[in-house]
């Protein structure tokens, strides 16, 4: 029993990773909360330690693990920082909980920290005693960040992960395309199991890199943040790309290009499994989207119109999921894609989408048919609240329980009290959030929204903003 009790905690805290507070909490109720609790918080430490306060703590633990060697060497280059050498062990080996390790500048840590200005000699010995403590201490480490820049020419960081057996288990991998191609290539040969790739900065051709994407086994998730560079053939690049990324057509689950598209267009008919697609706002010049095929794509986000309806079309029928961001948008165009979703998209569950006048119709026929829908978010200017509430409130799901209206609209106070009061039959929490004109009087709405909230029918997170 004490077993099952134990798990259940473990689950429970596995729950507020990313909630440090409510973690910090737990380390005072007992002596196994403690235990349980400081595995969680330790697994992404360096991930949010980018503060100045949780730096010098950060030093303060690292020191704790110098080695006699590295505390001689430290001071014979003229390195104090007046943190006193403890000799006492700590109750926990903190770093070897590290699971996720973003590379960082850590000499720029010490000298923020600590007012002072080092030369590069000690800049070289900090960053090696510091990498090599953590690479000697962690286990097994699941998600690793090469993303600063700082280490894009520093091409001694491939003698910190070379013959590393702790990143055989890495799962999670984030670079950008100008690490030195001897990193990408070592990390291949100890590196096959990785499932999330990000990539960032401006496209580069690496050979290193192309090759680090083909030698995963089993690579569910990529993400491509980066942006065209002057210097380097964008065609190219998109069809190595491509090369690289088609080992994984029958694997690859989530396809994120949030600025612009890094393969051929023609290539995202390979990805048969796909699930998430989402193009970026530089992608809207593509004009064959209509060829795309997706049979299992079940989130969809896009920052233009061009042939969207026709890849909705082109689903299998699973999209639970679709957001749309233009803020400039005709009538026509978004009618027809509303009416396409509403006719191919029967599990919708997630919707956002420009709304402008002349769409209430179309609108009111998707909350008729769209009986899974739980959240809808609508982004307009200078329109007419009272009448989209009307729609709202004909909606037959009943699962809806989240609408947002941005922008800026004009509400009524008797309009948004009867739609309450209608919405108060359902006998479901609503989250209701808008934005409301300037010209409408706020205290008033307020008012009406801490009556809902403490009769039960909205959330106490619902809010107003004022435009």
């Amino acid at each position: 029993m004490s077993e099952l009790i134990l798990d259940i905690l473990v689950l429970i805290i596995e729950d507020l990773e990313d909630d440090y507070s409510t973690l910090f909490n737990c380390l005072l109720v007992n002596k196994i909360w403690c235990k349980t609790t400081v595995p969680i918080l330790w697994k992404n430490f360096l991930n949010y330690a980018f503060f100045k306060f949780k730096y010098v703590s950060l030093i303060k633990i690292f020191s704790l693990y110098l080695s006699e060697e590295s505390k001689i060497l430290l001071t014979e280059n003229g390195i104090d920082f007046h943190l006193p050498f403890i000799s006492k062990k700590p109750l926990f080996n903190y770093i070897s909980f590290l699971k996720s390790i973003v590379i960082f500048d850590i000499s720029k840590v010490f000298e923020v920290c600590f007012y002072t200005k080092l030369v590069e000699n000690q800049k070289e010995i900090i960053e090696n005693i510091f990498y090599n403590i953590i690479f000697n201490q962690c286990s097994s480490i699941k998600c690793l960040d090469l993303s600063h820049e700082f280490y894009e020419k520093k091409y001694e960081m491939v003698n910190y992960i070379e013959l590393k057996d702790q990143l055989s288990n890495l799962v999670e991998f984030t670079c950008t395309q100008y690490i030195d191609e001897k990193i990408f290539y070592t990390l291949a040969e100890i590196c096959v199991n990785i499932r999330k790739l990000e990539i960032r900065k401006r496209n580069k051709n690496n050979d290193g890199l192309f090759k680090l994407i083909q030698a995963q086994k089993q690579l569910e998730y990529f993400c491509y943040r980066g942006r065209k560079s002057r210097t380097c053939d964008w065609d190219i690049f998109c069809k190595e790309m491509g090369e690289a990324l088609i080992k994984h057509a029958n694997t690859l689950k989530h396809f994120n290009t949030p600025i612009r598209l890094c393969i051929p267009l023609i290539t995202l008919n390979s990805f048969v499994n796909l699930e998430t697609l989402m193009l970026g706002y530089s992608t809207n010049y593509i004009n064959d989207l209509h060829l795309i095929k997706l049979p299992k794509l079940q989130y969809l986000k896009v920052c233009y119109l061009t042939k969207v309806r026709e890849l909705i079309q082109n689903t299998g029928g699973f999209l639970k999921r679709i957001e749309i961001y233009k803020p400039l948008v005709e009538a026509e165009e978004i009618i027809k894609i509303i009416r396409v979703v509403y006719q191919h998209c029967p599990q919708l569950e997630y919707f956002c989408f420009p709304f402008v006048d002349k769409v209430g119709d179309i609108l009111e026929e998707l909350l008729l048919n769209c009986n899974y829908l739980k959240k809808i978010i609508m982004n307009g200017y200078y329109l007419d609240g009272d009448i989209l509430l009307r729609i709202l409130i004909k909606s037959t799901s009943k699962k809806l329980q989240h609408i947002e209206i941005n922008g800026d609209w004009k509400f009524s106070v008797k309009e948004l009290e009867g739609f309450l009061n209608n919405w108060k039959e359902r006998k479901c929490l609503l989250y209701l959030k808008f934005d409301l004109n300037s010209h409408c009087p706020k205290k008033e709405f307020s008012n009406i929204f801490h009556k809902f909230i403490d009769d039960g029918v909205l959330d106490c997170n619902s809010c107003i903003f004022n435009n």
